[in-house]
């Protein structure tokens, strides 16, 4: 999924030409062939970003992790924080290349200090498994709040997780339905199947009701929960 991100102006292109106030958006309304142009000859961090991201979804594009990395890279060693924080999940995992829990973790670290909602989450999952960092569910649990807040479906879900099992933190059934709503509404297949629990048993200052817990159970079956009841 892209990143999009708004600005208050609107800017004109001129021939291959883009500035720092210039959005992802307005940046991926330009022919593809102005793209390659910003990203190659004008070293345009979001440009570098947007072929990364098609390269590795394989949009428009055969797909080519090798080549998102190096675009990646470029578009993170200038400080964007959105590529920083790919390039982490491409060093967590060892994405065509080397494979470092530390690099990623760095890499995260420089994207949430920006406010990056992916950055954030994805430090969070660090500290929530202990990979490459002692297991902290404190500091997990403040990351994906504050990823949470600014709408990252993945955190929100996570976040409510962690009130709903005790997580590093006492049980709070009615914290845990606030962001599971938030989730589910979003259209998260987890958050729907755990709203469909709290309705079933009347947690979390929900009523009791079959009816409603049946309509998220067939939501989070529509949308692939991987449960016995879906079978």
């Amino acid at each position: 999924m892209k990143k999009i991100f708004t600005t208050s102006l609107l800017f004109l292109f001129l021939a291959g030409t883009a500035n720092a106030e210039t959005s992802l958006e307005d940046i991926e309304k330009l022919p593809r062939e102005e793209i390659i142009k910003l990203a190659n000859e004008k070293n345009d961090a979001k440009a570098q970003y947007s072929l990364a991201q098609d390269y590795q979804d394989g949009i428009n594009v055969e797909k080519d992790q090798a080549k998102a990395r190096e675009l990646y890279e470029k578009s993170a060693a200038q400080g964007y924080a959105p590529a920083q924080s790919n390039l982490g999940v491409f060093y967590e995992n060892g994405i065509a290349g080397e494979q470092s829990y530390e690099k990623a973790k760095q890499l995260y670290e420089k994207s949430a200090a920006q406010n990056d909602q992916h950055g954030q989450y994805n430090l969070a999952t660090l500290y929530q498994n202990g990979r490459g960092v002692s297991q902290n569910f404190a500091k997990a649990r403040e990351l994906f709040e504050k990823s949470a807040e600014q709408g990252f479906v993945n955190a929100q879900y996570q976040y409510g997780q962690m009130y709903l099992l005790g997580e590093g933190v006492k049980k709070d059934y009615d914290k845990a339905r606030v962001w599971m709503e938030k989730a589910a509404q979003q259209g998260k297949p987890e958050a729907q199947f755990n709203l469909g629990v709290m309705y079933q048993n009347g947690m979390g200052g929900l009523p009791k009701d079959d009816d409603k817990a049946s309509e998220w159970f067939e939501k989070a079956c529509e949308n692939g929960v991987d449960h016995p009841i879906c079978k």
